[in-house]
């Protein structure tokens, strides 16, 4: 049976398997060695999660020098599903008021080891550059007896699942929850937007060229356009005339999972596409019309947020990626689909001064606290994470306009990330709205070379963000 998404709602009584743990757990003592804490409750915890001896290997050598302290298997002839690092328990965490036990972690050199800020941990044993390919895990846990948090890796990026959280009486369900999922729920997409509330910074342009590159390499790729302008679908000639947000909306209510699935693939469009090379890609579409989007906002009688929810999670397991485009009008149907993102790559011009000041308010500022504001609603799926700031429109000659724009970006303290990849102008981009293809179908283009660098950077070789 596939693991629910545990959430807030998820808190109930606890059951027996639980019981066992929680009382395994008051019994600790405040002083406890790594390994005490390994066979007295992480042992017995998946004993009750019922996965099996042959499911474990303990301290596996997965890659030059790096040996985690566990990785749990659901199929014995499959990579590893979890990576687990353990760290022992202490008395000054054990005894941490609630008040600043998050904030005592997260500086901790207990937790910072765990996570791989200073030592090896969960962001090396997930690293796809260095771990072998059959000791690759998709989920990362890092547990001391008083605190835990989950970690995923798709392809190459790593990020929290779940925020830093104290192991209490309450909360050692959720975690058997949140494992429980991950060890049994299947794969599903990464679903990122391309966003920025300034407009002119090819916001449309990035996303279907970031799509096509990834479903050149070989994954599955659907690309939704929410865009009342919709250039998406406009670029790519689709017909964008189904009204499947009023027909989705109504099953989302009824929590009819299954219609709303069904509903959504039978207006999915999918195009092929090929190459200057002669290799071909498929690009899933799900269009829009300006017509639809502005009577799903000015008619329905709920607010967007749980409908968009529900329409991603009925789409994420048949993909490997999942793009939004949407408008850069900070409304409440843009919202609701920020919210129901993991990650954000935000688009900005070099030297673009408007646009620079409403990344860095979107990456410091609005992105945290939308964070937050999940992760009350929320035990898994704490999200959007920031995969930087992309520099799109750059000029040849991007010297000065360089100088400029970091200067500027101390100005507004930025201490975030910037991709290394500069997305610069090239008339085979417009040659390629003319085609109705994306650009990437010129391989010998610069243009491509970029679009692969910047996938490369972001998505398939290792990165990992917690901002």
């Amino acid at each position: 049976m596939v693991g629910t998404v545990p959430s807030q709602g998820s808190r109930v009584r606890p059951n027996a398997a639980q019981k066992r743990i929680i009382e395994r757990w008051l019994q600790l003592p405040d002083f406890y060695s790594e390994a005490d804490v390994s066979a007295n409750l992480l042992m017995p915890l998946f004993d009750e999660l019922g996965v099996r001896f042959d499911q474990r290997k303990i301290t596996p050598t997965v890659g030059k020098g790096l040996k985690p302290d566990l990785l749990v298997y659901g199929e014995v002839d499959q990579p590893p599903v979890l990576v687990v690092e353990l760290k022992k328990r202490i008395p000054d965490l054990a005894n941490a008021s609630d008040e600043t036990f998050v904030a005592q972690v997260g500086q901790h050199t207990l937790y910072r080891d765990a996570v791989g800020y200073t030592d090896n941990g969960i962001r090396q044993y997930l690293n796809i550059n260095s771990v072998n390919p059959g000791s690759l895990a998709s989920y990362g846990l890092v547990l001391n007896g008083d605190f835990f948090q989950l970690w995923r890796r798709v392809d190459g990026l790593i990020f929290p699942l779940t925020q830093i959280q104290r192991m209490t009486k309450a909360s050692i369900p959720m975690l058997m929850q949140q494992l429980q999922y991950c060890l049994e729920a299947p794969v599903s997409a990464l679903v990122t937007a391309i966003w920025n509330q300034k407009g002119g910074v090819a916001k449309t342009t990035n996303t279907i060229s970031a799509a096509a590159t990834l479903a050149l390499a070989g994954k599955r790729v659907l690309l939704i356009d929410l865009d009342p302008q919709c250039d998406l679908s406009r670029s790519l000639l689709l017909d964008s005339e189904s009204d499947y947000l009023k027909v989705c909306s109504d099953f989302v209510q009824l929590q009819e999972a299954e219609k709303v699935k069904s509903t959504l693939e039978s207006v999915i469009q999918t195009k092929s596409f090929a190459t200057s090379d002669r290799q071909n890609f498929e690009l899933s579409v799900l269009a829009t019309s300006r017509t639809a989007l502005e009577s799903f906002r000015d008619n329905t009688i709920v607010r967007p947020s749980p409908i968009f929810k529900g329409i991603i999670q009925a789409l994420k397991p048949s993909y490997d990626y999942i793009f939004v485009d949407t408008s850069p009008t900070p409304d409440e149907l843009t919202t609701s689909l920020l919210y129901a993102c993991d990650t954000l790559l935000i688009p900005s011009d070099l030297g673009g001064k408007k646009s620079l000041h409403h990344a860095v308010s979107l990456y410091h500022g609005t992105v945290p606290k939308m964070r937050g504001i999940r992760a009350k609603r929320e035990q898994l799926h704490l999200a959007p994470w920031n995969l930087g700031i992309v520099f799109s429109n750059c000029p040849a000659d991007a010297g000065a306009l360089e100088a400029m724009t970091h200067a500027e970006l101390k100005q507004l303290n930025f201490t975030g990330r910037l991709c290394k990849t500069r997305i610069r102008s090239f008339a085979q981009t417009k040659a390629a709205e003319f085609k109705n293809v994306p650009v990437i179908c010129w391989q010998n283009s610069p243009i491509t070379k970029l679009y692969s660098d910047l996938v490369n950077e972001v998505f398939l070789s290792h990165n990992f963000t917690d901002h």
